[in-house]
């Protein structure tokens, strides 16, 4: 078995056996797919690596898109770095397809980036579990949401009937929602989104490059979608998702104004308007992309949780790569925080 790493365009043929073998997978998801590696490579401060592992006969066997992501000058770049795998690897059942893909992984995000992340969207055996410690991942709880979106109907019936009201009296107030239609929408999402990550969230936001080309590239191939929310033609909230076709929408972005369109429900509507479009363009699953940890309250679950749906335990793999660089970056992250800077 060898692994082939690729960090700049696929070629054509490639690209198309990747996608194929992707697409063919049961825990198939658009974040290890090559559309999702070539909007990566369009964005600046993200450096995407794409591991395709093949056995004997020479046909692939499993792959691990990550990326690494950083901020600012040569040093804050590296205190900032992480290395990102969403969703994957997704691998056959051969033996040692995992452990080639870690290995690979280390020897390149374990000198560029801080810490290594794998966001699960699946659950992992005890073995694997054991393949993923023995090059140094940690395994940590965190809880998701999922909710089926095989129609409306499915939807409204699972979800509390406060949320059921709030929907029905953001409809009956005039709030109207739909898809993106133009680069200049897609900014004044934007500029939603960046006021809350500011204000609120405080945590790093994706500059407007990044929503730019997901609109460019990820919707206009339908593996994507940018949902807004309007009340008298004034933008009040929206959503950004990936589409995984046939498969699964997930959250990764959403946005409200809660405060300043109370009557509107602007986050409950945002969120509503991503469950419809799953719902109408068969996709018969929604993401809400994370509920925190178990033991840690956090507001936003109570808010997700409204919505219905299965909660889920798949968890997070973690490894710092420089471990007391690690320390000081964190500790200083956490000082800004306090401070409101990040």
């Amino acid at each position: 078995m060898n692994v082939t790493v690729f960090n700049r365009e696929l070629p054509g043929s490639v690209s198309e056996e990747i996608d194929i073998f992707v697409r063919g997978l049961s825990d198939f998801t658009v974040f290890q797919s090559p559309a999702f590696y070539n909007f990566y490579l369009s964005i600046p401060h993200y450096t995407p690596f794409y591991f395709i592992a093949r056995n004997q006969p020479d046909r692939i066997c499993g792959v691990l898109l990550a990326v690494i992501i950083s901020e600012g000058n040569v040093f804050i770049s590296f205190i900032s770095s992480r290395c990102v795998v969403y969703g994957g690897p997704l691998v056959t059942d051969e033996n040692g397809t995992l452990e080639v893909l870690l290995e690979a992984l280390n020897k390149i995000a374990g000198r560029r980036a801080l810490f290594t992340q794998f966001r699960n969207f699946k659950p992992w055996t005890d073995n694997q579990k054991d393949v993923f410690k023995k090059f140094g991942f940690l395994y940590r709880e965190r809880l998701n949401l999922l909710v089926s979106t095989k129609s409306e109907q499915e939807v409204l019936s699972g979800m509390s009937s406060s949320r059921r009201r709030q929907i029905k009296k953001g409809i009956e107030a005039g709030v109207q929602f739909r898809s993106a239609s133009s680069t200049e929408e897609v900014m004044q999402l934007y500029g939603l989104l960046a006021e809350l990550y500011k204000l609120k969230v405080r945590k790093p936001l994706p500059d407007k490059n990044f929503f730019m080309t997901f609109y460019g590239q990820l919707v206009q191939q339908k593996q994507g979608a940018i949902l807004l929310v309007f009340f008298d033609d004034a933008l009040i909230g929206g959503a950004v998702c990936p589409v995984s076709v046939g498969s699964t929408l997930s959250e990764l972005y959403i946005c409200g104004l809660d405060e300043k369109y109370p009557q509107c429900y602007p986050s409950v509507m945002a969120t509503w308007a991503a469950l419809s479009y799953a719902a109408d363009n068969a996709l018969p699953e929604f993401d809400f992309m994370g509920l925190g940890k178990p033991e840690v309250k956090y507001g936003v679950r109570d808010f997700k949780l409204r919505f219905g749906g299965q909660v889920v335990n798949y968890g997070r793999f973690a490894r710092r790569n420089y471990k007391i660089l690690y320390a000081i970056a964190e500790i200083g992250y956490n000082i800004l925080r306090s401070f409101k800077r990040v």
